[in-house]
């Protein structure tokens, strides 16, 4: 606040019966309506120490005591004067007696109080709308932000603040919260602060909680922007009902004028583009019911009471209207009379709410069940169990052949199953320690001399790239390792990526087990079991094991 708009308040304040004197601090009392909430207590120290050493150089201002108590004051300006004063240990402190009314007081308490640079935001818009609610007739948002010297923008962005609710106001005067995070909450309606509150600091599940966690840390302001625009405004050009219609809602007019319109707003929304945007949603809500009743209103006097639909998927839908059917509890019909349940039903959300059209709830409706998006057809759903009993016949076949392949197993592994074994462990180890492994066998890729996973990875294949050690040729280089009979793992040239059911595959052959008798056998039984009919004794699948195994 400019020198210059208090001393133009003072003109119209009078100032009979000013005068200065030393008075008792215990004769003095602070106002009740003084809008500085927050003192730097740090601050306070440092303004009592400048005062023991230089006393208080500008007199506070009071005024007599409202019920008329002898020798009592009440404090109009200087609570951090008067407050570091008794940090201080004083006992007295000059100051300048007036008589005011009480609106004459508070006038001068805002305007003394918004002078200060150290002012809390918050207990700056409870100073600029408490002017505003004390003259309106000569304090406005332009004109208070020409004497302050800053942008009408400005000053209704700190006057919105003193809109937040109460758990935000206590988050930002605790710092939870930035005046940017609360600027963005402020400008919307209750319910949607608490949401917006909430949605700041994520993994909480109440306000209070978030109020007690010392440690929480909140969104960025452009994450909270972005969710606002994405989950809480509506833009009006995707409205069902006509936005310059005053007469569908009388009491909220006609949207074009409407103050929660980005566009009728740039004040408060000076960064939002989109100048069609609602921010009530509650408002909004009911004008889209208010325009449902006018299209219902017709089939109701025909004597048909429409059902209510809504296009959101009913397993999406945490609270659920008791009166409205939800995507997948209903199917739509082409008009009305196709079967025995078609139904006349209305639209209650999205663009198209208001949309009047024929459903059918029947859940075993022969004619529309064709028509549902999340129901497979027949022909689907007979594919997906023949997918399914390849699937079972695969993994039982592969179980089976290995038990058998087991049973034949000799008590020394031989030189192949050795080399697979092997092979399989080099790839599960890791690139660390198929360094290692080479290191030991003295391995070169290609020619090259292995030096180093690093080093050969980003030389020969590029950063990001992974070497195939698998072609790699391990060099004997030990005496004791050169009766070795050739190299170990890449003899049997497997490919990089050969399945499991190629390496039971060469194991079944190369034990001469009929592997195709096994998957035919396997395939019989569990066909046969889908097909409804009981085992017979003797086929279970440990006994057809057997008789495999015998047979193999």
């Amino acid at each position: 606040m400019s020198e210059a708009m208090l001393a133009n308040e003072m003109q119209t304040i009078p100032l009979a019966g000013s005068s200065i004197q030393d008075i008792p601090l215990d004769n003095i009392r602070e106002s009740s309506t003084n809008p500085r909430r927050l003192f730097d207590e740090s601050q306070l120290r440092e303004l009592a120490a400048n005062i023991q050493l230089h006393g208080v150089l500008q007199a506070i201002l009071v005024r007599p005591s409202p019920d008329g108590a002898d020798g009592m004051y009440e404090l109009v300006a200087g609570a951090r004067r008067f407050r570091a004063s008794k940090l201080a240990g004083k006992n007295t402190i000059p100051a300048a007696v007036r008589n005011l009314t009480d609106a004459q007081a508070q006038e001068l308490r805002l305007i003394e109080n918004l002078q200060r640079s150290n002012i809390h935001e918050m207990d700056e818009g409870i100073g600029y709308r408490s002017l505003i609610d004390l003259r309106p007739d000569f304090y406005t948002v332009e004109t208070i932000a020409a004497q302050v010297a800053k942008s009408p923008s400005y000053v209704k962005g700190r006057i919105s603040l003193t809109e937040l609710i109460r758990a935000a106001q206590t988050a930002f005067y605790d710092g939870r919260l930035s005046v940017a995070h609360a600027l963005e909450i402020a400008r919307l309606q209750p319910r949607d602060q608490e949401r917006a509150f909430m949605e700041c600091f994520p993994g909480h599940r109440s306000t209070g909680s978030i109020l007690k966690d010392r440690k929480v840390e909140a969104l960025t302001v452009r994450q909270l922007r972005e969710w606002i625009e994405r989950e809480l405004h509506l833009d009006l050009r995707n409205a069902p009902f006509d936005t310059e219609d005053a007469n569908l809602l009388p009491a909220a007019g006609a949207c074009s004028a409407c103050p929660k319109r980005t566009g009728n707003n740039p004040l408060l929304f000076p960064e939002i583009k989109n100048r069609s945007l609602c921010t009530n949603p509650v408002c909004h809500q009911a004008k889209i019911q208010a325009f449902i009743q006018l299209r219902v209103g017709p089939l109701v006097r025909e004597g048909k009471q429409p059902v209510q639909i809504s296009e959101s998927p009913s397993w999406q839908v945490r609270t659920k209207a008791a009166n409205t059917l939800y995507e997948g509890q209903y199917r739509r019909a082409e008009r009305g009379g196709e079967c025995p349940h078609t139904q006349v039903a209305v639209l209650v959300d999205c663009r198209k709410a208001g949309t009047v059209m024929h459903i059918c709830v029947g859940e075993k409706c022969k004619i529309h069940r064709q028509f549902s998006r999340y129901e497979i057809s027949p022909q689907e759903r007979d594919q997906r169990r023949k997918t399914a009993l390849a699937v079972r016949i695969q993994k039982e076949s592969r179980l089976r052949i290995l038990q058998v392949v087991r049973q034949k197993l000799p008590s020394a592994l031989a030189r192949a199953d050795f080399e697979m074994v092997a092979l399989d462990y080099f790839r599960r180890l890791g690139h660390d320690n198929h360094h290692r492994v080479f290191r030991v066998y003295g391995g070169r890729e290609e020619d090259q001399d292995f030096v180093g996973w690093e080093f050969s990875r980003t030389r020969k294949f590029g950063a990001g790239s992974h070497p195939n050690h698998e072609s790699c040729r391990p060099q004997p280089l030990h005496g004791d390792v050169r009766a070795y009979r050739g190299p170990l793992l890449p003899r049997l040239q497997f490919r990089r990526g050969a399945s499991k059911e190629a390496n039971l595959m060469r194991t079944a052959v190369r034990y001469k087990v009929d592997a195709s008798k096994i998957i035919t056998r396997v395939s019989a039984e569990l066909s046969f079991k889908r097909s409804g009919a009981r085992n017979k004794p003797g086929r279970s699948s440990s006994g057809g094991e057997h008789q495999t195994a015998k047979a193999s």
